[in-house]
């Protein structure tokens, strides 16, 4: 795996150098789809290889954090199984607490092997509601002696982990959850691609003779860095209230219930240390989705189209406008395309992402063709929606939220809402998804106005 992760990048730089670097005829345009192309794969390679060079150090961290359950370095079938895994089973979530906190018809009976059996108490909203624990124990043999807590935690990183990758047991309060040792290595996977996505557009930029700069795919750095930050603190502003907006929503709608507030799903576990992990997990999501999808898919990609649809059209204003429409379709469809097998996802959801692509776009264009904005909105919109206010963010799971919610379960007695609030794939699969965008559109021309895209 590591001469697959160092090599393979080096054999693909001298490709991309070698079929790029030869000079072009000014009169003749670069063939962008060349240029995509190369990028992806060294998008592809170079993220490989920065995940590979830090899953090593957050594997040693993983183990030394409090309440680590992570399997030996020997056993790397199982931990490449832990590591991919989007919903740990053999966690106790919600807990009897939260769920005594949920009215008599949203109690549900949780038919989960390794766990406890959880039974509907009758009575009425309270304390009464609170599930009847009928706990599995195992006869203790006379030479069974107590361990230590020193003994525990010096052994849970030498026991076996469930097998997690996959859903077996039944999840009726839909939301996904890992401890936080795992999230730590999903994040290293999440930077190193983000890693990988501006070192391949820095070498693109080098290895290619033609006429493409950073700035060409969104990744302008103006002379004063205040407006950057400016730009990343309006994106994250905007999409943090969007996000806010539907969970105000469905809680006012009756649709999720809030039961606690600053947890992680296991209890020894430190907040401030899972929430750090999530937050890198989606620093990386942020950059290596919008430099990927918005910057080489779509801002260069409207310079390819319309480089071609000017021997199409006769006025040039009708190519730049198939150019941009086209550009949006592809990676807006690509970018649904994404969370095709995300924990979940229905044609629902990826109808909604599509949407999200297309607001992505226009974020792009209304502030010039810069990404900063849009990488704000991104980061903003995935980390309150996760982690700040606890909903599933496209399936992806959580170790810990500073506002604990429940999304309405299944029942025969009632009518079932998982449609409204998007079940185990989060609000981007619910109805409010739609609405949300428009209003984000409406904030970012308002802060931006059209004068950026008028000149982009």
């Amino acid at each position: 795996e590591w001469v697959v992760a160092i090599v393979l990048p080096l054999h693909v730089t001298f490709l991309a150098w070698y079929m790029l670097s030869s000079s072009e005829p000014d009169n003749i345009t670069p063939s962008y789809l060349k240029l995509w192309c190369f990028y992806f794969v060294l998008d592809a390679t170079y993220g490989h290889l920065f995940h590979t060079l830090l899953l090593v150090p957050a594997r040693w961290i993983a183990r030394h954090l409090p309440g680590a359950l992570v399997p030996s370095s020997d056993k790397e079938n199982e931990l490449v199984e832990q590591e991919e895994s989007s919903n740990d089973t053999s966690l106790e979530w919600p807990s009897a607490d939260a769920i005594a906190k949920l009215p008599s018809d949203w109690v549900v009976s949780m038919d989960t092997p390794d766990k406890e059996e959880k039974i509907a108490g009758d009575g009425d909203e309270g304390s009464n509601n609170a599930p009847k624990l009928i706990k599995k124990k195992r006869s203790k043999s006379k030479n069974d002696k107590p361990k230590s807590s020193q003994q525990c935690n010096n052994t849970l990183s030498d026991q076996k982990p469930p097998a997690a990758t996959k859903n077996i047991a039944q999840q009726p309060y839909y939301l996904n959850h890992v401890r936080g040792s795992t999230r730590i290595r999903q994040a290293s996977q999440r930077i190193g691609a983000a890693m990988g996505s501006i070192l391949a557009s820095f070498m693109i930029y080098h290895l290619s003779a033609s006429k493409i700069t950073l700035e060409d795919v969104g990744l302008t750095l103006p002379s004063s860095y205040i407006l950057v930050v400016q730009d990343l603190a309006w994106g994250f502003s905007i999409g943090s209230s969007m996000v806010s907006i539907i969970f105000i929503m469905e809680v006012w709608l009756g649709w999720i219930k809030i039961v606690g507030f600053f947890q992680t799903v296991v209890p020894n576990e430190s907040f401030a240390i899972n929430f750090l992990w999530d937050v890198l997990f989606h620093v990386g999501v942020s950059i290596n989705e919008e430099v990927m999808l918005r910057g080489w898919m779509f801002t260069l990609g409207c310079r390819g189209i319309l480089a071609m649809a000017l021997d199409w059209f006769e006025d040039s204003s009708n190519a730049a406008t198939f150019s941009i429409i086209a550009s949006i379709i592809l990676q807006s469809s690509l970018f649904s395309f994404l969370h095709l097998h995300s924990p979940g996802s229905s044609y629902v959801s990826l109808l909604n992402l599509f949407l999200g692509g297309i607001a992505a776009s226009i974020n792009v264009m209304v502030a010039g063709g810069s990404l900063w904005l849009g990488i704000g909105w991104h980061f903003g919109w995935n980390i309150f929606m996760g982690h700040v206010l606890g909903r599933s963010t496209s399936g992806i799971p959580m170790s810990c939220a500073c506002t604990d919610v429940i999304p309405r379960p299944k029942s025969p007695h009632k009518k079932c809402v998982e449609n409204y609030h998007g079940g185990t794939f989060g609000p981007e699969q619910g109805v409010l998804a739609p609405l949300a965008y428009v209003i984000g559109i409406i904030l970012v021309i308002c802060v931006c106005g059209f004068d950026e895209m008028i000149v982009w």
